[in-house]
């Protein structure tokens, strides 16, 4: 009795298995881009170590980028699961790199990349390539918060154990203009739109899963036009259909200026 139940649970596992390899992979694109006017970004005011971070050009207020064609940098796409939901299957493509190292570097007093994406299983590298002192300043909900000063040209490794809800903000308490988000996913299925306001997730999960757009702004994207529709909700959640060996193209997705906070 107890070999046949265990063959049929084994044969129930290899039909979920083979089910979960049957729905496919597909990919996510789209671009965002503002409607009305926005405002140049201002320059940074340094206020300390001008002769490092006073530069020509000047650095600027990074929170707001607006391309030439109205693309918007920095809306942060990320497959949004319920506190109780399982985790989707995960793309052999994405386990190759879940013990990646991740650089975040302070470079001429600014975080590059401004918006840093990294998964529990990886590995986050805070680097100093100027010449002078910094510290990493990050709070979190689900992480512990750290303020760790790093000399110049030094490093330190730290791992973000759990997922947060919403990106962590990075910042310098030597240099106070200094920003930048930390993005912590359990799930891979995470992008960072772009200069010219575009993004691409490949090998998504087939089939119909909720995203959030997010950004550095304006925080959740509440109200966008997508598909000619003009969609809303609260946390910036949207439906999107994946299907297998195909392109989900959103086209423009267009974001009201007045909806972004400066």
């Amino acid at each position: 009795m107890k070999l046949l139940h265990f063959s049929s649970a084994l044969l129930l596992a290899l039909c979920v298995s083979s089910a979960v390899s049957a729905a496919g992979w597909g990919t996510i694109t789209g671009k965002f881009v503002v409607d009305g006017k926005v405002a140049p970004p201002e320059p940074l005011v340094i206020t300390k170590d001008k002769a490092v971070c006073d530069k020509n050009p000047p650095l600027v207020d990074e929170s707001l980028l607006v391309g030439p064609d109205g693309g918007l940098k920095n809306v942060c796409v990320w497959l949004s699961l319920g506190r109780r939901d399982p985790q989707p299957p995960v793309h052999a493509s994405y386990e190759a790199t879940a013990n990646d190292t991740i650089e975040v570097d302070n470079l001429a007093c600014a975080y590059v990349p401004h918006v840093v994406v990294v998964r529990p299983s990886q590995k986050v590298e805070f680097k100093n390539s100027d010449p002078i002192a910094h510290n990493f300043k990050v709070d979190g909900f689900a992480n512990n918060p750290f303020n760790t000063l790093v000399p110049a040209g030094g490093s330190f490794m730290h791992q973000f154990p759990s997922e947060e809800r919403v990106p962590m903000v990075a910042a310098c308490a030597i240099h106070p203009w200094m920003t930048g988000f930390i993005v912590v996913k359990e799930a891979p299925y995470v992008a960072v739109s772009a200069e010219d306001g575009t993004f691409t997730i490949e090998n998504v999960p087939a089939g119909d899963w909720n995203f959030q757009f997010w950004h550095t702004s304006g925080g959740y994207l509440s109200e966008v036009k997508m598909g000619g529709k003009t969609e809303k909700d609260r946390k910036g959640e949207y439906e999107i259909k994946v299907e297998d060996g195909k392109a989900t193209d959103l086209g423009v997705i267009t974001v009201a200026a007045d909806k972004l906070k400066k």
